[in-house]
């Protein structure tokens, strides 16, 4: 099973508590490592996990915030260990744009994909994101390498390779249904749920409900 997770609000999530918004996105680094480990606890069918951490479009906000989030980032890919173990997981860095990083975050992301390559399990960081472009850029790499036109090597063009089963997305705010460019042809047939809550807010809890709900759909289903 493999869940998506669009973490929105981080933003408000800030206004409504009268911080920073680093001190937001620094709460919002630990709620990375919560989701996760709630995933990991609440179903040992969850083989990958995909995190929608900063996409091409949040590369246009002021330079102040992105080097804030830039450091978080970092700091982020420093703490892996604490919470996901080398040889139960690979980490893949997936982005359309890697250029757009500053370099020390490019190298910081390549150590640790390459620490964290034995894993049958999987956790993806779309970092510098476009769905859009990532179907674009597939296409381009399907013709350069004569490949015939299937699903199958389309999907193995793209910066992951496999269905996503279920998106979360977070965000308190009612008009925010879309999923952002995430990756658009994984989640062709995705179920959808929102947490109504700004991502800092996000409990396991939460999680919980969405994989119950998730596995209630399927049994309606007879999956």
């Amino acid at each position: 099973m493999h869940v998506g997770v669009i973490p929105d609000g981080n933003r408000r999530y800030a206004e409504q508590k009268g911080i920073s918004r680093r001190k937001a996105y620094k709460n919002a680094k630990q709620t990375v490592k919560q989701v996760t480990q709630s995933l990991k606890d609440y179903s040992e069918d969850v083989d990958s996990i995909t995190f929608y951490l900063l996409s091409e479009e949040n590369l246009k906000r002021d330079e102040e915030e992105l080097e804030t989030l830039f450091d978080l980032l970092e700091g982020n890919i420093d703490e892996i260990g604490e919470f996901l173990d080398e040889k139960e997981y690979s980490v893949n860095w997936a982005s359309t744009n890697p250029e757009a990083l500053p370099q020390y975050l490019q190298d910081k992301l390549a150590d640790i994909e390459q620490k964290y390559s034995r894993g049958s399990k999987t956790v993806n960081l779309l970092i510098s994101y476009s769905g859009k472009r990532d179907i674009l850029e597939a296409s381009k790499k399907l013709e350069s390498k004569s490949l015939e036109n299937t699903e199958e090597n389309f999907s193995a063009c793209l910066e992951i390779h496999d269905n996503i089963d279920l998106v979360i997305r977070t965000g308190d705010n009612p008009e925010r249904e879309c999923i952002s460019g995430f990756p658009i042809w994984n989640s062709s047939y995705a179920e959808f749920y929102h947490i109504r809550k700004n991502f800092p807010s996000v409990s396991p809890e939460d999680v919980r409900e969405a994989l119950d709900h998730f596995k209630s759909l399927r049994r309606k289903k007879g999956e």
